[in-house]
């Protein structure tokens, strides 16, 4: 018996590696059209800099990550972010003003005027929505918090985690407890007090691993007991009887998981695939550049995590992470890296520039953001990425429900990856955990 997994990052690998933990007598395969596995997990040692191009990691307060790193014997290179990297930065006016950590530091703080405060104070008192209504992160900002909190609280948020626009993203699919909070206890501010005694989904501190998240790809891989088969691309997929076939491989599969991006169906035959195609296109992947500097380590960045930039601000950047300050090991003793994030859904202006063009703006911006001569700011790598993190705008869920019935109808017929289940590792592999379940019901005749 065989299982075909179509996809070979973290989704891909994490649910082969679990389906085949689970029936160690199952064969799985899994199909990746890159040269390597991975997908947006990209780390790149350079020069004495690890350099991370996607996910910079993990939050441990979810635990399916750390559960996976577990069984793939990578837990003893986990590391922990600093304590320095707890504090965070948003631009406003030109300058970074900490973001309020506590409420006392929240009323002293700049970031919002004494009206935007107020306007917060009276979110206990807003009747929460009661109709089917689907809000953005903006209208549900606006309506409970005030255009200043929306401005510069919930869009640099939302920057920072989609590289997106509060205007166009559900706030129900793309952070499903916010929403979920509304309901439960009317309102965001009474959730925080119940919530705080019970110490519940407590966030946890950022994680990656010593080399870089790269070393959890290469740990699946290695301790997987699963083929990896790079360079085949998956064009057909053919349902005959109980047996699936691709036209990647001679084996007939008895179950096929797919774990692509949503663009990628379109040059895929499938069962039933006129019945979910449509959804698929509209899912809309925005450019990204992933721009790496080094600093000399004499110069004050005002440490912390890094800054996020407000669009209000009309910068050219997203904003910065001071990834050296993060994690330990990431540059040389006598440098700091900075990695600054370009385009997003409200950018889609960097794909008609070149790199070496981004590059430079990229240096000026941080030049006036950190007040430093240009010329302590060098140069290190870059990545542009045409189609970087899938957007949850409204009417997404309705995509993630139609592949569900696609795959009840279609028997043995499986979806998985960030643009349905949640864009982070977290997200993607407890999607994996759940989903290996499903499969292996499925293998042992619960669901034939």
């Amino acid at each position: 018996m065989r299982v075909a997994v179509i996809g070979g990052g973290i989704s891909g690998l994490s649910s082969a590696f679990l389906i085949k933990k689970g029936l160690k007598d199952v064969e799985v395969d899994v199909f990746e059209a890159g040269d390597s596995p991975g997908g947006t997990i990209k780390t790149v040692q350079k020069d004495g800099y690890t350099l991370e191009f996607g996910p910079n990691g993990f939050l441990s307060g979810k635990r399916s990550t750390l559960e996976i790193a577990r069984l793939c014997q990578a837990n003893g290179y986990l590391v922990e972010a600093s304590e320095d990297a707890e504090k965070r930065y948003v631009l406003k006016n030109g300058k970074l003003v900490p973001l309020p950590d506590s409420p006392v530091s929240f009323f002293k703080s700049s970031l919002l005027s004494l009206k935007g405060k107020i306007e917060i104070m009276k979110e206990p008192f807003v009747k929460p929505l009661n109709d089917d209504y689907e809000e953005t992160v903006g209208e549900f900002g606006q309506r409970r918090l005030g255009k200043e909190a929306v401005d510069y609280l919930l869009d640099p948020m939302v920057s920072g985690v989609f590289a997106g626009s509060v205007d166009r993203l559900s706030l129900k699919q793309c952070f499903p407890r916010i929403w979920q909070l509304e309901r439960e206890y009317g309102s965001l501010v009474k959730a925080m007090f119940k919530l705080k005694s019970k110490k519940a989904s407590p966030s946890g501190r950022l994680t990656s691993f010593k080399q870089g998240m790269e070393y959890l790809i290469k740990s699946l891989v290695n301790k997987g007991d699963f083929c990896v088969h790079t360079g085949k691309k998956v064009s057909h997929v053919e349902k005959r009887g109980k047996r699936f076939l691709l036209n990647t491989s001679k084996e007939e599969y008895r179950a096929v998981v797919f774990a692509v991006p949503s663009y990628a169906y379109m040059d895929i035959a499938f069962p039933l695939k006129e019945r979910v195609i449509e959804g698929l296109m509209s899912i809309k992947y925005p450019p990204m550049a992933v721009i790496c500097l080094s600093l000399e380590s004499k110069i004050d960045v005002a440490g912390g995590f890094g800054f996020l930039i407000p669009s209000i601000e009309k910068r050219r950047i997203l904003g910065a992470l001071y990834s050296s300050n993060i994690f330990p090991n990431r540059a040389p003793d006598n440098r700091i890296l900075a990695t600054v994030m370009m385009g997003g859904d409200n950018n889609g202006w960097i794909m008609d520039f070149k790199e070496e063009e981004l590059m430079l703006v990229a240096i000026e911006e941080l030049s006036e953001i950190l007040s430093i001569k240009k010329k302590y700011i060098e140069p290190v790598a870059m990545r542009k990425i045409r189609r970087a993190i899938p957007q949850y705008y409204k009417g997404h869920g309705k995509i993630v429900e139609s592949l569900e019935e696609l795959s009840r109808q279609i028997k043995g017929l499986f979806f998985t990856g960030n643009a349905f289940y949640g864009i982070g590792i977290n997200d993607c592999t407890a999607r994996a955990f759940s989903l290996a379940d499903s499969v292996i019901d499925f293998l042992k005749g619960n669901h034939a």
